[in-house]
Parts: C-alpha cells; sequence; structure tokens
C-alpha cells in the first residue's frame, strides 16, 4: 500500500476547532462562507456509500477482513476522489484554506456543529490532485485528525462529560442472529472490560431487570427505562438497525440466561420512544452502535430521528456509529481494537477511533474504519 505513514501521535486532542453549519453558510470563529447546495452533499455522500458498500461485498465474498492491495489502492483513489471534492466545495476559498491551515493539527479536533448536515467527515481530503490521484491515507481527515459532530447545536461543549468514572460497567445488546457478534466480538469484548478489577461487563438478558416483575416479556419501551436508571457507563450495541415509519430502531436480543436461541425475544428500541418517555442516562454512558447504518441515512426524517442525537439529547457522554452497512466480521474486529486502545492504550475516544483505522489500513489494506464517526467531542476518555 502507498504512502502509509505512522498512525497516530502521541499527543492527544485537548482542543477542537468548530465549524459550524446552518442551512445556507458555514463558519470557522468569526469567519462565514457559503455552503454547498444540500443536493451537492447528498450527492457526494451516496458516492462515499457506495465506495464503503463495494468493500463490505469484497468482505462478504472473500470471507476475510484483508484486501487486496489493488483493491485498497483503488477505494482509496475513489475516496479521495470525493472527499477532495467536497474538501474544495466548503474550503476551496483560499481564505478558509488559511483559517483550517493555521489552526488544525493532530492536537486539534475539527468539530463540526450541525443538526442538517449529514456528511461522512472523516472522507474529506486535504491534499494536491497528485495526493488524490495516489489515494494518500495520510491525507482523509479521518486518519490525519480526530474530527467529531456536534448533532445538538444547542448543547455547548462544554457541557460535555468528558471523563468516563471509574470502573467501566459494559452492557452488551447484541442480536442473536449475528454470529460474530456472540462467537468473538461479545467474548473478546468481555476479557477486555473485566481485565481490570472491578470493571463490570452484563450481557442484556435476564439479569438485567427490564420487567420489574410486570410482564413475563420486556418490551423495548421497558429496556429504554432500564437504561435509563442502570448502573452501566458503556453502551455496545451488535445488533441490526431498521428504518420504520418514525425514524430508526435498534433490534436487540433479549438472552434468557443468558443463552443464544434460535427463537431469542428481539426488542425494538425506536428513536421516536426517547420522545415518548422522557428521562435522562444516570451514568451518561459511551454509546457504540456497531449496527447497520447507526448514524442514520441522508433523508430528511432520518437527520430529525437519527440514533446518535437522540443518545446524545437524553444524556450520553460520547456516541460512535456507523455510516453505511459494515460486515459483522468487520465490526466485531473493530470494536475489539477500538477498546483496545481506549480501555488498556488509555487514548481520547478521538485518538482511539483514528488509531483502530490505521490499524486496519496497515494490517489489512481495509480503509472501511472511515466509515466510523464520532458524535460527542473527540478528548472524552477514561478518568484516571
Amino acid at each position: 500500500m502507498r504512502g502509509t505513514v505512522s498512525p497516530v501521535g502521541t499527543q492527544s486532542a485537548n482542543s477542537s476547532l468548530d465549524i459550524v453549519i446552518d442551512k445556507d453558510y458555514y463558519y470557522i470563529g468569526r469567519w462565514d462562507f457559503p455552503k454547498p447546495a444540500d443536493s451537492i452533499l447528498e450527492t457526494l455522500t451516496n458516492e462515499i456509500l457506495e465506495c464503503f458498500d463495494k468493500i463490505r461485498i469484497t468482505i462478504n465474498k472473500n470471507k476475510s477482513l484483508k484486501l487486496d492491495a489493488d483493491i485498497c489502492n483503488y477505494s482509496l483513489t475513489k475516496l479521495a476522489e470525493w472527499g477532495r471534492t467536497t474538501y474544495q466545495a466548503f474550503f476551496g476559498e483560499d481564505r478558509a484554506n488559511k483559517i483550517l491551515t493555521s489552526r488544525l493539527n493532530e492536537t486539534v479536533a475539527p468539530t463540526f456543529v450541525s443538526e442538517c448536515t449529514p456528511f461522512p467527515w472523516e472522507v474529506l481530503f486535504e491534499g494536491s490532485e497528485d495526493d488524490y490521484e495516489q489515494g494518500k491515507p495520510e491525507n482523509f481527515w479521518g486518519l490525519r485528525y480526530t474530527p467529531a459532530r456536534i448533532l445538538n447545536p444547542e448543547k455547548d461543549i462544554s457541557e460535555y462529560v468528558l471523563e468516563q468514572a471509574q470502573p467501566s460497567d459494559m452492557l452488551f445488546c447484541l442480536h442473536h442472529r449475528l454470529l460474530q457478534a456472540h462467537q468473538n466480538e461479545k467474548p473478546q469484548i468481555e476479557k477486555l472490560v473485566r481485565a481490570t478489577p472491578g470493571n463490570r461487563f452484563t450481557l442484556l438478558g435476564s439479569t438485567c431487570d427490564l420487567t420489574n416483575g410486570k410482564n413475563s416479556d420486556p418490551l423495548g419501551d421497558d429496556l429504554l427505562k432500564y437504561l435509563y436508571k442502570a448502573s452501566h457507563n458503556m453502551l455496545h450495541f451488535a445488533c441490526h438497525c431498521k428504518e420504520n415509519k418514525l425514524g430508526d430502531a435498534l433490534m436487540i436480543s433479549f438472552l434468557k440466561n443468558d443463552e443464544i436461541a434460535e427463537n431469542s425475544l428481539v426488542l425494538e428500541l425506536e428513536t421516536y420512544k426517547f420522545l415518548l418517555r422522557q428521562g435522562k442516562f444516570i451514568c451518561q454512558p459511551l454509546v457504540f452502535l456497531n449496527a447497520c447504518q447507526s448514524a442514520g441515512g441522508a433523508d430528511e426524517l432520518r437527520r430529525t430521528f437519527n440514533l446518535p442525537k437522540v443518545f446524545i439529547q437524553h444524556g450520553a457522554a460520547a456516541v460512535i456509529a456507523t455510516a453505511c452497512p459494515v460486515p459483522d466480521t468487520f465490526a466485531a474486529a473493530f470494536a475489539k481494537v477500538f477498546y483496545e486502545y481506549f480501555l488498556r492504550g488509555q487514548m481520547t475516544i478521538g485518538e482511539a477511533l483514528r488509531a483502530t483505522r490505521w490499524y486496519f489500513l496497515k494490517e489489512f489494506n481495509n480503509p472501511l474504519g472511515l466509515a466510523y464517526g464520532l458524535y460527542s467531542p473527540a478528548s472524552y476518555r477514561l478518568g484516571r
């Protein structure tokens, strides 16, 4: 693979450069610039998602995380083409370029503040024509910086919790038909979490008091009530995500006696339920939505009712989600490596995501890590 550099610097991302986007303009500090038309951004988003989809198909076909070098280089070049086009559409003006050049480095996280412009910002490509024609990975923002999103502009970044209290307490939620989730993802992550004395790991099931004795089987509404009051400061979802008439829904199996069964009860955690049942997560958890297209789509409905936004609105400290369907083999492997960096490597959440993207690019010629986005400040980390 051409042009691979050192994955992550040793310094922490300790500040953000806010790029505030509204209907017609975007702002960097006190400077304002015209925003590209929504139709252009949606077209560019679809082109990027198509590149990711081709990688997904290749992984599933070959049953391997590792991509052929030619496929990797082709994918990087196509992603760079659309990433550079978007970069020029936003920041092509000399003044905008100068502001970014003077303020951005590895210790500053570019943070997009917008509730109306969904885009896989990790694919933004900063470089010359020669750079994008070669698909140089170090020029993608998701590999160069620690980009983040704030989907709730009414909540100032200073109001976010920046440290996770110890000990770690993870609730692991899966769908019973995702074999990789319970054969690999669950046991590997459980081992990482439990490696530190005092840390707790719970699989969603009968050990969780969802019904309070009222019903024989819980409902999605019962799950949300449980999550609001539970002690878990990490929520990991390895499941399906589906679109319905009122937004998105996570499809989660409720496991009796922690046993995987073909007829396991499936709960639907729907976005509209967050509006129906107002509440806050007591423990302000890190939420990892390792589900198919968990960031939501680009259409108007799913901009409003997307999962990362409602989790943040109701008290989550940090959210990771995918921009497109991801093979469960890749999803399981990506999550395991991320937690190694975040829990064991003591990296910030932005650094851990960037390091994980680099890991799969270097070890497997696989750039699909650019599909994982952060929906909260990049400086969130474990408490020391």
